[in-house]
């Protein structure tokens, strides 16, 4: 199943919603995703997007993504992967906020069969009261994230490395970024960029977000212009500065749209009609 040209073709859906940052009186107002880009008329599938035998199909699912390929939805949607700190803030100001599946009948995720993961998360939101379609929804799953400590990195077993983060929750195992935050994924970089697992899933940040200053005055910024900025980049990565803006490996394909459109007013396909 090539997911990159799913998404070429419209057949994918998602919203996106803020999230709010702030540094020093400066305020960002940042696009993500408000939940995992989703997929209608899925097969069942086992861990790795290979087909079962069975013929059941299911929508809205939440398919997972490598690194390499998330990097390539990425530039066809104007976005860029999220940073740590990011994914931390999702997790802090989520209106449907649901501790990570781990687990499934003793199984870890990574090596669950997709329709289960799937059928997990949706029981979960259901018995918090269902999802609206209007709220920002965490934690579903774990993200391939830019972060400093991937600028000099090497190559593992043929491929560049990547870094997850994530799996956020209110009893997770340890401390994340952010205080304030637990999650079971701190950062990872085990895995080469071409690794693929059901907890991995497609949620990014658009490129253009809305920098508001300390005078009142806003402005639309690149958030790789930012992430250059000594006294900006707080606002986006923990490190400060962020040196590492796209994951290596992949070719950079061009964007379906340019960076000018606003998030707010469009979504790449419908829940309702993709196929």
């Amino acid at each position: 199943m090539d997911i990159v040209k799913l998404v070429k073709e419209g057949k994918a859906y998602y919203e996106f919603k803020t999230v709010v940052s702030k540094h020093n009186d400066y305020e960002l107002e940042i696009k993500v995703f408000r939940d995992a880009m989703k997929f209608n008329n899925v097969p069942n599938l086992k861990y790795n997007r290979n087909v079962t035998l069975t013929t059941e199909t299911r929508n809205g699912v939440r398919l997972p993504a490598s690194a390499y390929e998330l990097q390539e939805i990425a530039d066809l949607l104007s976005c860029m992967l999220m940073t740590p700190k990011v994914i931390d803030l999702i997790w802090l100001q989520a209106e449907l906020k649901l501790d990570s599946i781990v687990n499934i009948n003793g199984h870890i995720v990574a090596t669950c069969n997709i329709e289960w993961v799937h059928d997990a998360i949706e029981n979960k939101i259901k018995s918090l009261g269902g999802d609206d379609g209007s709220k920002l929804v965490s934690c579903v799953g774990k993200y391939w994230c830019l972060i400093n400590a991937l600028v000099g990195a090497g190559k593992l077993h043929g491929a560049w490395i990547a870094c997850n983060y994530g799996w956020c929750g209110t009893n997770a195992s340890g401390p994340g970024i952010t205080p304030g935050v637990k999650c079971w994924q701190r950062p990872g970089f085990r895995h080469r960029g071409t690794h693929l697992d059901p907890s991995q899933t497609i949620r990014l940040m658009h490129r253009m977000a809305t920098l508001k200053r300390p005078d009142g005055t806003s402005e639309e910024v690149d958030l790789h212009d930012l992430a250059a900025d000594p006294e900006l980049a707080p606002l986006l990565h923990h490190e400060g500065v962020l040196k590492y803006l796209r994951q290596k490996g992949p070719e950079q394909l061009e964007p379906l749209l340019d960076l000018s459109f606003d998030p707010d007013m469009w979504s790449l396909g419908s829940k309702d009609n993709i196929s």
